[in-house]
């Protein structure tokens, strides 16, 4: 079984190589350095290269934090490459297996709109949207789509972030209702149990790893 993860050298993506390579005889780990999710070129190269693993993870990082007077149209367009056309373009291009899973880590905005991540918010929306669509395309070849929407999670990226606004761990970690922040092992672990389960229950849904900051049932 071969599993290709994007943004798999670090944070949740890392945690999802790690757990894959426990049940999977192949995983390839793509870090920012192996493929640019922003440019076209990078990804229609990856797809020729790269075909019919068994598991595919869409995973990437998020862009930058802007208010929308102030995100110019060249923002826009890189950031429109980034989370949507290169997720849609591999879908299409590298033909997952019949029977094999495509998971996209999202984020807990698509269910909750932030003012304040506009761009994430309003681009990983709508590919959400569009990778619902998908999984009934899909569900004749017996393709599952899982959407996993994180909120905080303990990685390196959210510790240097909490460090730029000059906020500890154990302050941010006291203004959540579970007082903890959850690890990226626990979406690795997660991701390992459904492709070792075969699970198919999941196929169209969006799973949140929110640690309850979502307010809508």
């Amino acid at each position: 079984m071969k599993a290709i993860v994007l943004g798999g050298t670090a944070g949740i993506g890392k945690s999802i190589a790690d757990n894959l390579e426990k049940i999977c005889s192949q995983v390839q780990r793509l870090g920012s350095k192996d493929l640019d999710t922003r440019s076209i070129k990078s990804i229609d190269k990856f797809c020729k290269l790269n075909k019919k693993p068994d598991v595919l993870v869409l995973n990437t990082g998020g862009p930058l934090d802007l208010k929308f007077s102030k995100i110019d149209d060249k923002t826009w367009l890189e950031n429109f490459n980034k989370l949507f056309l290169s997720f849609a373009k591999l879908i299409k291009q590298i033909e997952v297996k019949n029977g094999g899973y495509i998971f996209l880590i999202s984020s807990y905005i698509i269910k909750q709109p932030s003012d304040e991540l506009i761009i994430s918010s309003s681009i990983r929306s709508g590919f959400s949207s569009l990778f619902k669509s998908l999984s009934y395309i899909y569900a004749k070849k017996k393709i599952k789509f899982i959407n996993i929407a994180p909120g905080p999670i303990k990685t390196q990226r959210l510790i240097n972030l909490l460090k730029k606004e000059k906020t500890s761990i154990k302050k941010f970690e006291s203004q959540m209702y579970g007082k903890k922040i959850p690890e990226p092992d626990e979406i690795g672990k997660f991701v390992k149990f459904v492709v070792e389960n075969r699970i198919i229950s999941f196929n169209g849904t969006t799973i949140t790893f929110d640690s309850n900051l979502i307010k809508g049932i």
